[in-house]
């Protein structure tokens, strides 16, 4: 089976451990797809990749070329990892200030 070496980029940031750690990553992904000229036919993508907004990222690749292209499959599997994995560091982040809160009030 031969893959596309993007699809690597989906694990590393789903494993990301920190926002820096995954911010870092996804600019270094940016990077290497920017050039890309069909994701610069996507509508806003460039744009939203420097904002960060990889939710936005993703709707425009999908708006334009469709949920199950083949040749985007990759990049939508990496802003979607990257979009997971910042969920659940949110979620981790707000349950550890609500634990410490209910210790310090408890």
């Amino acid at each position: 089976m031969i893959s596309s070496p993007n699809r690597g980029w989906a694990l590393r940031v789903s494993q990301a451990g920190s926002y820096k750690a995954l911010n870092g990553l996804m600019d270094d992904w940016y990077e290497t797809v920017k050039a890309d000229y069909r994701l610069q036919n996507s509508r806003g993508f460039e744009s939203y990749m420097e904002a960060r907004d990889w939710e936005g990222a993703r709707r425009s690749v999908e708006r334009t070329y469709g949920r199950s292209c083949p040749v985007h499959r990759s990049t939508v599997d990496t802003l979607n990892a990257a979009i997971q994995n910042r969920t659940q560091m949110r979620v981790v982040t707000m349950s550890l200030g609500l634990g410490n809160a209910g210790s310090v009030n408890g």
